[in-house]
C-alpha cells in the first residue's frame, strides 16, 4: 500500500484542465517522471489497456490497473485494496514539465518525457 501512496503523487502531479483524455493518451508509450524535493524520482508508464507500471524512489517496482473518469485518476492495487484516487491534469503534452503540490503538500516537479 505504501507503494501506491507514492504512485498517488502522480495523480497529484496531473492537476485539472480541459482535455483530460489528451493527457492520458499522451502518456501511452511515454514516461511520467516525478521529482521530489529531495531529488529522488519515480517513473510511471500508463498503457491504453488500463494498466500501469512504476518504479518508486529507491527502485521498488509496482504494477496495477488504473481508471480515468472525469478529472479523476484512480490507481487500483493488485492486492484488492481500495483504489487510490486523485484529480488529474488534462492539458499536458510530451515535453511538458510543471511543478505542483504532492498529496503530502510538498512541491514536486513533473515531466511527461518522450519514450520509455
Amino acid at each position: 500500500m505504501k507503494k501506491f501512496a507514492v504512485a498517488l503523487a502522480l495523480g497529484a502531479a496531473l492537476i485539472a484542465g480541459p482535455a483530460f483524455a489528451d493527457t492520458m493518451q499522451n502518456t501511452y508509450g511515454n514516461t511520467i517522471v516525478v521529482t521530489y524535493a529531495n531529488g529522488s524520482q519515480a517513473q510511471y508508464h500508463f498503457n491504453a489497456d488500463g494498466t500501469f507500471t512504476a518504479v518508486a524512489p529507491g527502485g521498488s517496482q509496482m504494477a496495477g490497473r488504473y481508471t480515468a473518469e472525469g478529472d479523476q485518476l484512480c490507481l487500483i492495487p493488485p492486492s484488492g485494496a481500495a483504489p487510490q484516487c486523485t484529480t488529474i491534469a488534462t492539458d499536458k503534452n510530451v515535453g511538458d514539465t510543471w511543478t505542483q503540490s504532492a498529496t503530502d503538500g510538498s512541491t514536486i516537479s513533473v515531466e511527461l518525457r518522450a519514450g520509455r
